[in-house]
């Protein structure tokens, strides 16, 4: 009788030990894809700053003789954020978002000389949609951001703290790093939306 309630006991021990490992197993899992997810929509958010910003210049294009350098680069910068997807790691991806926020700042002073010089650019008001859109959208990317921090916080917490921290050493869990603005991207551009009234 005593063997049966000793062997229960173990029984129920490893069954208890081996459920928590799995739930902190699945748990550091979901942490990376959650990671992964959150990465992927700073990409897409990238992306849609890219085509917006092509789409503004196409906007003032049609109203002024916008310099051929600064298309150039929209285009430039527009093709770099569509291959973001196709690069190796996050250090590369990252490298080219920190390459395209200086990009995305300079042609955004330029269009905000082409806008003081054209000031009927204000009262078109697909520009006006436009510009809207860029600002939400600059909006979407921070956001974008700091749930990906958010994310990379709890993960990094499971894997650093007991006993959680056993588990991840267990199955080669890493910490993930967190991302870092560069200088320059911590100013957001300035947009001076003028409301059109009707």
């Amino acid at each position: 009788m005593i063997v049966l309630i000793v062997f229960g006991v173990l029984v129920f021990f490893i069954l208890m030990t081996g459920g928590w490992v799995i739930g902190i197993y699945n748990k550091l899992v979901t942490g990376i894809q959650s990671i992964k997810t959150q990465w992927s929509n700073i990409l897409t958010e990238y992306q849609r700053r890219a085509d917006l910003f092509y789409n503004l210049t196409q906007s003032v294009k049609s109203y002024a003789k916008f310099e051929k350098s600064t298309l150039k680069e929209v285009i430039e910068a527009r093709q770099q954020s569509i291959k973001l997807d196709n690069l190796p790691s996050k250090i590369a991806q990252g490298k080219v978002m920190d390459n395209l926020e200086g990009i995305f700042s300079n042609i955004f002073s330029k269009l905000a000389v082409v806008f003081e010089r054209y000031p009927e650019l204000k009262a078109v008001k697909q520009h006006l949609a436009l510009m809207e859109e860029v600002r939400i959208t600059e909006d979407r990317v921070n956001i974008a951001r700091t749930d990906y921090n958010d994310c990379v916080r709890n993960y990094n917490l499971d894997v650093k703290t007991f006993p959680s921290s056993i588990i991840a050493n267990m199955f080669k869990f890493v910490v993930e790093k967190f991302y870092a603005n560069q200088e320059y991207s911590n100013k957001r551009p300035d947009l001076k939306l003028e409301k059109i009234e009707e």
